[in-house]
């Protein structure tokens, strides 16, 4: 069984992914990068990439990572702070601890993708 469906499908991973998007867009170090960004649009895309990562029916047909991301400069402490952020979400959702850092360490191998300021 997929996380996505271990999730609950789409509701499930919807929540996830609002979850997510409040606790990255509220973060005193995450935060400056969304103060002009668009919450709305930013929840669809991470909805949408997150069902497709978790093992989801869906098909991803946005932006890529690296262009997505491209010129923000974001840093890898930004990085890793994402990724703590992440597992939060996915434990909130009641996600075991051994399942969520299979997912937190796939996810993390997209570093290089997302990082410009090493």
């Amino acid at each position: 069984m997929s996380l996505y469906d271990q999730l609950g499908g789409e509701p499930g991973v919807s929540a996830v992914a609002d979850d997510f998007y409040h606790r990255i867009s509220t973060d005193a170090l995450l935060g400056a990068w969304f103060v002009d960004a668009n919450g709305a649009d930013i929840r669809l895309h991470l909805r949408a990439y997150l069902a497709v990562a978790l093992g989801g029916p869906e098909e991803y047909s946005g932006r890529s990572l690296r262009r997505a991301h491209h010129g923000l400069r974001i840093t890898g402490e930004a990085w890793n702070r994402m990724l703590v952020l992440l597992a939060e979400s996915f434990r909130s959702a009641g996600v075991d601890d051994r399942l969520n850092a299979e997912v937190v360490a796939n996810i993390g191998t997209l570093r290089a993708v997302v990082v410009e300021v090493r």
